[in-house]
């Protein structure tokens, strides 16, 4: 059975945006499977995650040195510490691959297993990934944590766009295996138009590794109405491998 999470969309409020460049010689993005869906549905933001979850990595699994003794449920030292860096333009970042958070890309965007544009993805990245085959391997993960922030309108997005990594969270929901809805007040503020970024906390399933977060941005915008809410732009924006 799919896990759905329900994120509350009203009540948010502004957050801005961290980014940094990338060069381009730098590897692509890593390739995952942590979130299949993402759904508008009666002001609320739904969250399908993907029925098997994995993260391609160069971690070598002998090697945990680093995180002895992690439990995945205990994030105190985890929670998030070293935030998407400096701020970027276009879109956020330099770099090879496909960026255009908010400025007209997400047409021509390569696109994910779940059909998410890839930021930084493209042929570029496939080509990586072929000659590489040796150094990389699949890693079955959980999710231990899913986290939602508002980062601004389209024309924030456009000058000042993050890059990979986590923001400072307005709502995080811990160990999300079951169905979580924040409940709306009636005087609560309205939620507002603009672009969020969801992040997932993946940590090993089978190692003692903490895989880091898997970031998802998203464009919302409030129809005419009874419209309601509706996702224009879904780009999966993932650390480089």
């Amino acid at each position: 059975m799919k896990r759905r999470t329900f994120l509350q969309l009203t009540g948010l409020g502004a957050v801005g945006g961290l980014a940094g460049c990338l060069g381009s010689n730098s590897p692509p993005p890593r390739k995952s499977s942590v979130v299949s869906d993402f759904e508008a549905s009666d002001g609320s933001l739904v969250v399908d995650l993907a029925d098997q979850t994995w993260v391609m990595s160069r971690y070598e699994a002998a090697d945990q040195s680093s995180l002895s003794g992690f439990d995945p449920q205990s994030l105190a030292a985890f929670s998030p510490v070293g935030v998407a860096s400096a701020k970027g333009k276009s879109g956020g970042g330099g770099g090879r691959g496909a960026t255009g958070r908010g400025t007209g890309g997400y047409a021509s965007a390569p696109r994910t297993v779940h059909g998410h544009a890839w930021y930084h993805g493209g042929d570029y990245a496939d080509d990586w990934y072929e000659n590489n085959a040796n150094q990389v391997s699949r890693f079955p993960v959980g999710v231990a944590a899913l986290g939602v922030a508002y980062l601004g309108s389209t024309a924030a997005m456009r000058d000042d766009a993050p890059d990979a990594g986590p923001v400072p969270w307005d709502r995080e929901i811990q160990d999300p295996n079951d169905t979580v809805e924040y409940d709306i007040d009636d005087d609560s503020q309205l939620g507002q138009d603009g672009w969020y970024r969801v992040g997932a906390h993946v940590v090993g399933d089978d190692v003692n590794h903490d895989f880091r977060w898997e970031c998802y941005d998203l464009e919302v915008t409030d129809g005419i109405g009874d419209a309601g809410y509706s996702i224009e732009e879904e780009w999966k924006v993932s650390p480089r491998i």
